[in-house]
């Protein structure tokens, strides 16, 4: 029985430890990306991004057992919600930073993204992108930018890359995709826009990657009746790391042999969130993670082109791949959900990817 007892105290405690370090690292990342600085960066981007419209399908709605409201990122400039996060941080560049440039690594979407920004606040721009981008996130990129860097397709790769390219150009900004307080303030300006245009909005269903508009959106809706939901691809294993208050659930051999999951999504290839913002903030304030594989996500690119006339990538049709899950049902008939909105977050598709989608 003692042993029992000991084993018991330490299991509170361990929890007890666990508890304190999400508050305290929520509250450390909230004082970065708050509300009230999500509303600040809407002001800052909105003479220049677009409010998306919310698209609406009767097909869709009986499917998911409820209404669901899809924002159209994939209309946003440069195809993807990447801008608002590139604007923002691009906007909020003082003129001596602009002059000397910025650079990116993407794997396309934010790529365009800091291009397309920089280009409109002349600044000079270097984009590093991995070898394996699809040719359709190239040719995007390229409208905006011509130096373009090809790297291996890791992490680290990437990073070292970005170092170069910005001491190339002589101290350029760094803007990283996902784990910048002024990217992830841009991102949560989707969150606010839904809960102005979507009354009695019961969720948000978010695709996650690295966590910027994951952990932006739920910023946004901190303190309202609004949940966020993260759905991710296959082998991302986030609803584990949550379980376990651990960023990284992966040993270093996983990573090594692995750095990048693989998966149909091509823009979703990050298999953590970012460190010191993204993966505080979703850890603290969101609850609940959706899974799909690429048979549901090729399905749901195939339901945005029938029911919604509208081509995304495999990426922007994660979110309804999730909406249209058995596991999805079974969450919202637990909550009670009647309206839940999602973001289809990007429509820079190969046309190759398209036609295996639409052909079934």
């Amino acid at each position: 029985m003692q042993a029992l007892a000991r084993v018991a105290l330490i299991v509170a405690l361990q929890a007890t430890m666990a508890m304190t370090a999400r508050v305290q690292g929520l509250k450390q990342a909230l004082s970065s990306v708050s509300p009230d600085l999500v509303r600040a960066a809407a002001a800052r981007i909105e003479p220049h991004a677009s409010r998306t419209p919310i698209l609406r399908s009767d097909q869709i709605d009986a499917r998911a057992s409820c209404s669901i409201h899809v924002k159209a990122e994939h209309l946003q400039t440069t195809g993807s919600f990447k801008y608002r996060g590139a604007l923002n941080a691009v906007l909020s560049l003082t003129d001596e930073e602009a002059s000397r440039g910025v650079v990116a690594h993407s794997t396309g979407n934010h790529g365009a993204a800091v291009a397309r920004a920089a280009k409109a606040r002349g600044a000079p721009c270097c984009i590093v992108v991995p070898r394996t981008t699809p040719v359709a996130k190239l040719e995007n990129i390229a409208r905006y930018c011509d130096d373009i860097v090809q790297c291996e397709p890791s992490p680290q790769a990437r990073a070292q890359a970005s170092v170069e390219a910005a001491e190339r150009l002589g101290g350029a900004s760094i803007i990283h995709p996902f784990d910048d307080a002024r990217v992830i303030q841009g991102q949560g300006t989707i969150g606010l826009e839904l809960l102005q245009d979507v009354p009695a909005l019961d969720a948000i269903l978010v695709p996650v990657s690295g966590g910027g508009m994951l952990s932006g959106i739920a910023t946004a809706c901190a303190g309202t009746n609004t949940k966020v939901v993260a759905v991710e691809p296959a082998g991302k294993r986030l609803g584990d790391a949550f379980q376990r208050g651990e960023r990284c659930i992966f040993s270093d051999d996983e990573l090594k042999a692995a750095p990048t999951l693989k998966t149909v999504a091509d823009a979703m290839p990050t298999r953590l969130l970012g460190e010191s913002l993204a993966w505080p903030l979703a850890f603290g304030l969101v609850e609940d993670v959706l899974t799909v594989d690429d048979g549901q996500i090729l399905d749901a690119v195939r339901c945005t082109a029938v029911e919604l006339k509208q081509a995304v990538e495999p990426a922007g049709a994660v979110a309804l791949a999730a909406a249209l899950s058995p596991d999805f049902a079974a969450l919202r008939a637990e909550k009670g959900w009647a309206n839940v909105a999602l973001v289809a977050c990007g429509g820079n598709v190969d046309l190759e990817v398209l036609g295996r989608a639409l052909s079934g």
